[in-house]
């Protein structure tokens, strides 16, 4: 029933958030008869409204407009705000979790669950859904082949990732939304699907707290205007099941503002954020790191390969031209003539599994995030490791020169530079740019109700009835991307649900 720009609903499932988790959960519960009311604060966007521009898709999709950040500026972080979640403006790499990480969450962590043998037949399932699969060689373009045929000729391992696509035409632009209805992301798959069975989707409603009523909860929020956060409305939706699904950031933060599930402090105190950093390489031939699939190769030869849980990846990285803008070092002049050479630039990125470092989620008086993190000693020895591998395989790759993201110009003439200037530079917070699109592990799962905020089945420990299903609830960082992670995760706990009703 809406009047007077109020919305009050009742239903059987109210979830917070339409990305990975949540149109998983709306899918999975609507077409088991549910009736499902889904709440996003973003916008639903079909393809006639990614204009391929970076400006227009960082203000309308992303997170604080792509400037959410950590409390000291150190870490840019990179979340969709929009139905589809960051699966509707991410590179449609699609991993599977890796063995090791599996395993410790088996054996140490008492998660049989989500052992190897009993994840692999979700990992199946979101893939034939999303058609999820890697790409021939002769469809790289030349800024992922500077990692897959890099890495080859130093001897290291190297691969072509999955992607969720149909028919893609390698235009370059995933990360500002698909133009062309052929990324597989949740926006044209779980969240149709769940419609039609007839969950109701509600964009540009932002959750605000939740409240608890007996056995029913009350989600609570704003009304959004279309082309602002101006808020024109509100809304309630009553229902005795509520699953939170609304990003390693915000999920937090809606249970610190309606002070549920935190009664041993563990809500937002988690959080790993694989953390990620870049090399630029400067060739002589035409790169345009913009142009063609974003992502499709990775270097995978020194993840875990001291057996530590920890190490690092390096992929391939589209980088447009704002994003170059902002990224590269230099200032004035030189600046422009680093810009000037933007088409003969090729990027890959090093991300690190976190292991030592620790994050934090809180809220300011204003319910607003407080973001902080401080690497640890193991895992700032593996970021500089991978930096310097990566600069390795770009000068493999046939690279005149490369250089890294550190504040104080870095750039190396010879792999014999390497080491040594990179021994020189400093680390320390806003020396060297640094980025996380993975930010996960907040809220999370865990059989010792002591230690984590929710069970195994995704209920947290001491809500019944109160779910979280998105990345926030993984035991720990992974590795690599999560979006294939999460959207198996999901389709498991959504099952759980169900089996459960």
């Amino acid at each position: 029933m809406k009047s007077d720009n109020k919305i009050n609903i009742t239903a059987d499932a109210c979830i917070v958030g339409s990305g990975c988790g949540g149109g998983v959960c709306a899918r999975v519960l609507a077409e088991a008869g549910m009736k499902v009311v889904l709440v996003e604060e973003g916008g639903y966007f079909k393809a006639e409204d990614f204009t391929q521009r970076e400006d227009d898709a960082y203000q309308k999709m992303y997170q604080h407009r792509a400037g959410l950040a950590t409390d000291d500026l150190s870490f840019t972080i990179l979340e969709g705000k929009t139905v589809g979640g960051s699966t509707t403006i991410n590179w449609t790499t699609s991993l599977r979790t890796p063995r090791f990480v599996l395993d410790h969450w088996e054996k140490d962590l008492y998660l049989e669950q989500y052992s190897y043998n009993e994840l692999v037949p979700y990992f199946e399932k979101v893939e034939r859904y999303l058609n999820i699969h890697p790409e021939p060689y002769e469809r790289h373009n030349e800024n992922n082949r500077i990692v897959y045929d890099g890495a080859r000729a130093l001897g290291y391992h190297s691969f072509a990732s999955g992607r969720n696509v149909d028919g893609c035409i390698e235009c370059g632009f995933c990360g500002l939304g698909c133009s062309y209805d052929v990324k597989l992301s949740v926006n044209l798959t779980y969240i149709p699907d769940a419609e039609k069975a007839g969950a109701q989707v509600i964009p540009r409603a932002r959750a605000e707290r939740i409240t608890i009523n007996g056995k029913v909860k009350s989600v609570e929020g704003n009304l959004l205007a279309v082309e602002s956060d101006t808020v024109t409305g509100s809304f309630s939706i009553d229902a005795p099941i509520v699953i939170v699904a609304a990003s390693a950031i915000n999920t937090p933060v809606l249970l610190l503002k309606s002070k549920l599930a935190n009664s041993n402090g563990r809500v937002g105190s988690t959080l790993t954020l694989h953390p990620t950093t870049a090399v630029l390489g400067l060739f002589d031939r035409i790169i345009d790191p913009g142009y063609g699939i974003p992502q499709s190769a990775v270097c995978d030869e020194f993840m875990n390969y001291r057996n530590d849980g920890g190490g690092y990846w390096i992929e391939g990285v589209p980088v447009h031209p704002a994003l170059a803008a902002i990224s590269l070092p230099e200032f004035g002049e030189r600046h422009r003539k680093l810009m000037e050479s933007y088409r003969h630039i090729g990027a890959s990125i090093v991300l690190v599994k976190d292991t030592d470092s620790h994050g934090r989620v809180q809220i300011n008086e204003y319910g607003r995030p407080v973001i902080r993190y401080s690497i640890g000693d193991r895992d700032l020895r593996y970021l500089r490791e991978g930096l310097e591998t990566a600069a390795r395989i770009h000068f493999a790759a046939g690279a005149r020169e490369v250089g890294t993201l550190h504040v104080r110009k870095t750039i190396f003439g010879s792999p014999e530079e390497i080491p040594v200037k990179l021994t020189a530079a400093k680390y320390g917070p806003n020396e060297i740019c640094m980025y996380s699109a993975h930010p996960l592990s907040s809220c999370r799962m865990g059989v010792d109700p002591r230690t984590s905020v929710v069970k195994p089945d995704g209920e947290t420990h001491e809500v019944p009835g109160l779910y979280i299903c998105d990345g926030s609830i993984l035991p720990t960082s992974l590795g690599v991307n999560p979006q294939l992670t999460i959207l198996a995760v999901a389709e498991k706990i959504a099952e759980g649900i169900v089996d459960k009703l």
